[in-house]
């Protein structure tokens, strides 16, 4: 009897983590399907980030002290984090510059020491309410926009209107816990 029970418990684990995997694939196709970029860019947007992040783990003492996150839209990268000195700052922007593919660096990196587990969690909060909150805005399509918090800043990421340019940072800029927002959008026309 009680390896029944093991059998069904074991199976049941097994659906959920395939069940998981398919949630996973489908909410990555979606993402997909509403990005601006074709699917070629977002392929290469990924692969830059993929190889940035590893160079920037490989760099000693860059790698140790500071904490570097790169987020590459259409060839340009953006750098959110900490730094403990403008010589760690520049050799991360070196570093990406370098990344074949990248046409340009946004270095938002902060003279700071990386941030805790707690603060960063809290940036994870604060990206959820503010993703919510473009997504539940009738006027714009949120699908469109992606959400970076870092220590209370918030990045605004993607190929937008400036109509929804507009929207987003005014609906980013009033949620509780933003100390400011920033925008690196690429503005586009849209035909009617």
């Amino acid at each position: 009897m009680k390896t029944r029970y093991l059998v069904v418990i074991a199976s049941a684990l097994l659906l959920q983590g395939c069940a998981g995997l398919m949630l996973a694939g489908v909410g990555t196709g979606i993402s997909s399907a509403t990005d601006r970029r074709t699917l070629g860019t977002q392929v290469s947007d990924q692969t830059i980030d993929m190889r940035a992040s590893h160079r920037l783990g490989e760099a000693k003492p860059l790698s140790d002290d500071s904490r570097v996150v790169v987020i590459t839209t259409k060839g340009k990268s953006l750098l959110v984090g900490q730094a403990p000195t403008e010589a760690y700052r520049e050799q991360a922007e070196n570093i990406v510059k370098d990344v074949p593919g990248v046409e340009k660096v946004y270095n938002e990196l902060r003279l700071n020491e990386p941030l805790s587990v707690g603060e960063r969690s809290n940036d994870s909060w604060l990206t959820s309410k503010i993703k919510s909150a473009i997504l539940a805005n009738k006027t714009l399509d949120g699908t469109k926009i992606k959400v970076v918090s870092e220590n209370n800043e918030v990045f605004l990421i993607g190929l937008v209107t400036q109509q929804e340019a507009d929207i987003a940072v005014e609906v980013a800029r009033n949620i509780k816990g933003v100390a400011r927002v920033i925008t690196v959008f690429e503005l586009i026309q849209v035909a009617h």
